[in-house]
């Protein structure tokens, strides 16, 4: 009996055991910190993947064109700004995965920098698209190239410096984390900044998507039901396609920002933050537009 009542005590104990490990791994499944980093990983996997591809065949599609065109030019410009953002994916993927930031401070607010500056130039070159072709401006090369230089030496010379210089630095942070840059939001200037700079995209994106629809509905009124056989309305269907990208990709990240700001002091377990960084990744999608150029070209 003796020997009876401490294998009982043993099982028990193991099954006690067993159960809190279960409950422990479920809880761990069922993290939502771990689902977002999940889900942030196959975003900028399909956005490395797609990105890259997309680059390439567009890149190939010029060369062998040899264009200079106005859009050819702009679709240039396009493919720099995917091409640098894609070369800090990598260490994103590194970060999400080991869960250790090991390139140093310089590098991670680099990394963080480089997507905030491909995604308002990015905006910027589609908007010019979108307005260019609703007002019908023919411009000639010279034009183009020198609003195309004035942008990237601002770009350059300007806010890439003057970003790096302020963008990370009035905190201290973890050198083993990165990304985590929300204690900015402490200083007043950086609340203004981002209110700004949402609420100028979320306005300019508004009031072309209402001249974009309404052109586009009166140009398929006119030529209705052979709509298709006309440039002038398959011209305003590809600017539509630049404001549906942006749509798609970059107005979800500014309307959760403002969201963010205004709550991001109750972010204890930094859920939030996590859910930032997921709409940031999505504003990295825009680099798969590429690969819709190639699909209607080859249309």
């Amino acid at each position: 009996r003796p020997l009876f009542s401490i294998c009982s005590m043993y099982l028990e104990t193991n099954h006690c055991r067993i159960t809190q490990q279960n409950h422990s791994s479920n809880d761990t499944a069922l993290d939502p910190s771990e689902k977002l980093h999940a889900v942030l990983i196959i975003l900028y996997m399909i956005n490395l993947a797609g990105g890259t591809l997309g680059v390439i065949m567009m890149s190939q599609q010029l060369f062998q064109r040899r264009s200079q065109s106005v859009m050819t030019i702009t679709i240039t410009s396009l493919l720099v700004l995917h091409s640098f953002m894609l070369l800090s994916i990598p260490f994103r993927l590194s970060y999400y995965i080991l869960g250790v930031w090991k390139f140093g401070r310089f590098a991670c607010r680099l990394a963080s920098a480089i997507i905030y500056l491909h995604m308002y130039a990015t905006f910027a070159f589609y908007m010019a698209i979108v307005i260019a072709r609703l007002l019908r401006l023919e411009f000639r090369k010279c034009y183009t190239m020198a609003w195309v230089g004035a942008v990237w030496l601002l770009g350059a010379l300007v806010i890439a410096p003057v970003l790096l210089s302020y963008y990370g630095t009035a905190k201290t942070y973890h050198s083993s984390k990165c990304f985590q840059f929300h204690r900015e939001l402490q200083e007043a200037h950086m609340v203004i900044a981002n209110y700004c700079l949402a609420g100028i995209l979320v306005v300019v994106c508004a009031v072309l998507t209402g001249i974009q629809l309404t052109v586009i509905y009166r140009v398929a009124v006119k030529y209705w039901p052979d709509i298709n056989s006309h440039v002038e309305f398959r011209a305003q269907a590809k600017s539509f396609f630049f404001i549906l990208v942006t749509l798609i990709c970059f107005m979800p990240h500014h309307v959760f920002r403002v969201y963010y700001i205004q709550n991001y002091h109750l972010d204890k377990d930094h859920k939030l933050l996590l859910y930032n960084e997921v709409f940031l990744a999505l504003t990295t999608m825009c680099c798969l537009d590429m690969l819709c150029f190639i699909a209607g070209i080859a249309h």
